[in-house]
């Protein structure tokens, strides 16, 4: 038996230079939980296209909700083909009646725990419509991804590794804990460690350079002290997400950046308390982001910080307050998005029954080029336009150099700006306007 695992793309078009970003880390786990007879290709579409006269006998496509138009062609053009195929994915989990109108089967929920199973039945003809994970997989011994069947070579990092899932936070706007739990499930650290062990060192940095892809990477604190100090005698060099409560804790930031933390991913959000409120952001306080930012920068750890704009206490003030706030505490890199009500979510809920988003507005791929909902305190392309300015601002020459100069590993910071310069002022630039919460769901 032959299967073909899909990761696709927006628009079934590669990115920099043919080269993904990350490699499908969660494509990698579900050839790891195949059984060993069947012969298993992983084709991601950053990196190459389908070529769909090879011809499978069963297909599966992982898809988010940026993603799901492209993966519907796929899984249409497939079928017309005769091949069998069967979606998953955190969209196809939040939505598996759309998404049974494009497979044979949907997975909804972490599909390991019950991939097998929709392996056997394809290969007996007996494909069922529908599978459901009850519950949560047990992650703390999870098999390790087969890193063998992609080339690490396409990425600009094959080194992904995931310590935990789920997040305790349950802010309005993300689909993280609907699709993987509030409750943070751990990997037993010998587990981990035995995958770092096993990773790749760089050609040019002759050191492990891993991105923990945890949704949280210290939503443990006690567990997350105890894996940073199982990785210092490793000596690689690291990056995560996590939240800016991470910066409180100086024995937890001094041990993340003495084991090789270089990244931090914080999502900030918003300045105004009304918003944070508004998203159920319990853990972030406005006024402790100065002294947290501070203290990051104290151990030399870089910080992306996303901001999102369009909430319903938003007015026209947030967009200059939080580009000043950005700029002045010099973030390295910083993300600013329009604030997107994906299906599953509360937001999206509350918004639909207020009429005041497109329903099923993921279908239209102009969606990434505008704003899919009636914000309160100023219409949408008001919204969508102040957003981009403020990206515009923020990556200017001028920005640039006040932020990235004399700091820590500059002549990075500063290459980092240059190209996400050049992504904000290109065409494409609205596809960095959309947070995505659905990145590392499996």
């Amino acid at each position: 038996m032959k299967i073909h695992l899909i990761a696709p793309t927006k628009k079934g078009e590669t990115y920099l230079f043919n080269k993904g970003l990350l490699a499908p880390l969660g494509l990698m786990y579900l050839a790891a939980y195949t059984p060993d007879d069947v012969e298993v290709k992983i084709i991601d579409e950053n990196t190459e296209r389908i070529d769909f006269s090879g011809k499978p006998d069963l297909v599966g496509i992982s898809t988010m909700t940026a993603t799901a138009p492209r993966a519907y062609q796929i899984a249409d053009r497939y079928r017309e083909l005769g091949v069998k195929v069967v979606l998953g994915g955190v969209h196809a989990s939040m939505v598996p009646g759309e998404a049974m109108k494009h497979a044979d089967s949907v997975v909804v929920g972490e599909a390991e725990g019950i991939w097998p199973d929709v392996v056997a039945d394809a290969d007996s003809g007996r494909l069922e419509p529908l599978y459901r994970q009850e519950g949560f997989v047990d992650f703390r011994r999870p098999l390790q991804p087969s890193r063998d069947i992609i080339d690490p070579k396409r990425y600009w990092s094959a080194n992904g590794v995931q310590t935990s899932r789920g997040c305790p936070y349950d802010c309005n706007f993300c689909s993280v804990t609907v699709f993987n739990g509030r409750k943070p499930r751990v990997r037993e650290l010998d587990n981990i460690l035995e995958e770092v062990e096993s990773l790749s060192r760089g050609n040019v940095v002759r050191r492990k350079v891993v991105p923990f892809v945890d949704d949280n990477i210290a939503a443990n604190k006690k567990l997350a002290k105890e894996l940073f100090r199982a990785l210092i005698p490793m000596k690689i060099v690291w990056g995560s997400q996590a939240s800016i409560s991470f910066a409180k804790d100086e024995e937890l930031v001094a041990l993340a950046a003495e084991s090789g933390c270089r990244f931090l991913f914080i999502g900030l959000e918003t300045l105004s308390p009304g918003s944070l409120s508004e998203m159920g952001k319990k853990q972030n306080k406005a006024a402790e982001y100065e002294s947290g930012l501070r203290l990051l920068k104290k151990y030399k750890i870089g910080v992306m910080g996303a901001f999102i704009f369009g909430f319903d206490a938003d007015d026209e003030s947030v967009f200059k307050t939080t580009l000043d706030f950005a700029v002045e505490n010099r973030i390295p890199i910083a993300q600013f998005a329009n604030l997107t009500p994906y299906p599953g979510t509360r937001l999206y809920d509350k918004l639909l029954g207020e009429n005041r988003v497109e329903p099923d507005f993921w279908l239209n791929e102009s969606w990434n080029s505008r704003v899919v909902y009636n914000p309160v305190n100023m219409n949408s392309k008001q919204l969508f336009d102040r957003t981009h300015q403020v990206y515009r601002d923020f990556y200017s020459y001028r920005s640039i150099v006040k932020r990235t100069a004399l700091r820590s590993y500059w002549p990075y910071w500063y290459a980092f700006n240059l190209l996400y310069r050049k992504t904000v002022y290109s065409e494409s630039s609205e596809e960095i306007m959309k947070p995505d919460p659905e990145a590392q769901a499996i």
